[in-house]
């Protein structure tokens, strides 16, 4: 049972469920603690605003996925009265030995049979000699025609949009949108709403009648409907085919995936390394969500990918923030959901080691940046085409050497050719001369305004360290 301070940090939900636990055990207001004989259970009172106090407990049955549990009425989880608890504990403050109360083994006893029945249900996937699970054909059916009926729907608010003149959609028609665009939740294709919401959003913010970005979000739109469309038709016609999983339209329509879906068709890989190399934050109005997006390279196959941890606003301050990572984590099992250029990614927690940094890491992550820009740039480019897939595609580069072009920084490959970088300050600053044998992580992007490429640095990967760029 690894209760150290870090450990408390990384599993409070946000810096104030930290900083409230803290105050609970400053405050004496812990009482009858209590750990269990095996040292994987703490438990404990937790003096409240109430007459009666607050029960919770620490369950570390599984080492590296901890369950938390309380009777308090906070929706955060860990609440702070099992943040406070962790801290007392920590903090050396004295548990005597004791039976496990009847109720915690109670539950105890259903979070067993949970995870056997998720464990069950892995090898029954792995085990390709099992048929898959039969699908219900009718309710299968009934979903795909609610969807096919919503995307009618949204095309015919497209359709009125252009017919009206976008320079026609002012507050009052943008706010009627709103109310349109809310009805598409009601037919599973909860990624086209999240498209349209964009939309809207870019309409709010032209200014000077230049229409560029919208333009560009309307193309994708019209893709994105006819895809979907043609898709979902062909599903409905034959509802035993596997989805597809080159691409990510199912996710662009609304669907969400289940990590035993995703090993059922061969998306997931069996004792994965994967070393984060940029973290960034940020909220994202369409969704209103904000998003945790790390950018991680595979150190077994070179693969970049990235995760992202979703917090509504409603709900917000009762999820637990994503975080910059530094070390390497060994994954028991990596879940990677369908794309084709930086495919999102998850794990499962109970399933994760972690350990330091080694030169040998940054040695790999070398051998993996791509030496031919050129090569780089018509893939990137190849990618763009396509109004349906990632616009910031992510890449890794091989540094030969470096040098300035006025105020902009330029890389250039062995075979000469060149990549301007964006404006960056930092790295302007201490990236040497003699940059032969560094790697560059970028965000490639297209300007729609100018039509000009764009390379964003993320992350510079020396011969000794990851210097993060991109927060």
């Amino acid at each position: 049972m690894e209760i150290t301070l870090k450990k408390i940090e990384e599993l409070a939900p946000n810096a104030a469920a930290a900083k409230n636990g803290q105050e609970l055990v400053k405050k004496s207001k812990f009482s009858n603690l209590k750990i269990n004989a095996d040292n994987n259970l703490i438990w404990g009172e937790c003096a409240g605003s109430g007459k009666n106090p607050y029960y919770c407990s620490a369950d570390y049955m599984e080492a590296t996925s901890p369950v938390f549990r309380c009777n308090c009425p906070s929706r955060q989880f860990p609440c702070k009265h099992a943040i406070g608890l962790l801290y007392a504990f920590a903090q050396g403050n004295a548990f005597d030995t004791a039976e496990i109360p009847e109720d915690i083994l109670s539950k105890r006893n259903k979070q067993e049979q949970k995870l056997e029945k998720k464990t069950q249900e892995k090898e029954r996937v792995k085990d390709k000699t099992v048929k898959a699970k039969k699908i219900n054909t009718a309710a299968f059916i009934k979903k795909i025609d609610a969807q096919l009926l919503g995307i009618d729907t949204a095309k015919k608010i497209l359709n009125n949009m252009v017919q009206t003149g976008l320079s026609a959609i002012d507050a009052k028609e943008r706010n009627a949108l709103v109310s349109q665009v809310k009805e598409l939740g009601n037919y599973y294709i909860g990624g086209i709403q999240t498209s349209f919401n964009n939309l809207i959003l870019e309409l709010k913010n032209v200014q000077n009648e230049e229409y560029s970005t919208v333009i560009n979000e309307i193309n994708f739109i019209t893709a994105l409907l006819k895809k979907s469309t043609d898709y979902l038709t062909y599903r409905k016609e034959n509802p035993e085919a596997a989805p597809e999983i080159s691409s990510a339209i199912e996710e662009q329509i609304g669907t969400i995936w289940k990590l035993a879906e995703l090993m059922q068709y061969g998306l997931w890989e069996e004792n994965a390394a994967l070393l984060q190399l940029s973290f960034n934050s940020f909220d994202h109005q369409a969704r209103s969500e904000f998003i945790d997006e790390g950018t991680w390279i595979n150190l077994k196959t070179g693969k970049l990918y990235k995760t992202k941890n979703y917090r509504p606003y409603k709900a917000s301050k009762y999820i637990k923030e994503d975080n910059t990572n530094f070390d390497v984590l060994e994954l028991k099992e990596l879940f990677i959901y369908p794309g084709s250029q930086n495919p999102r990614v998850r794990w499962e927690s109970d399933a994760v080691k972690e350990r330091t940094v080694s030169k040998r890491d940054l040695e790999t992550i070398h051998s993996f940046a791509s030496t031919d820009y050129a090569e780089t740039i018509k893939a990137v480019k190849n990618a763009i085409k396509n109004p349906l897939m990632d616009k910031n595609p992510v890449v890794l580069i091989a540094l030969q050497y470096c040098y300035l072009n006025g105020e902009k920084l330029v890389v250039v490959d062995n075979n000469e050719y060149k990549i301007t970088l964006s404006a960056n300050e930092s790295l302007k600053s201490f990236l040497p001369e003699n940059s032969k044998g560094l790697s560059l992580l970028a965000m490639m992007g297209h300007n729609v305004e100018t039509g000009l490429l764009s390379a964003e640095p993320m992350a510079l990967v020396t011969t000794d360290k990851i210097i993060r760029l991109f927060f």
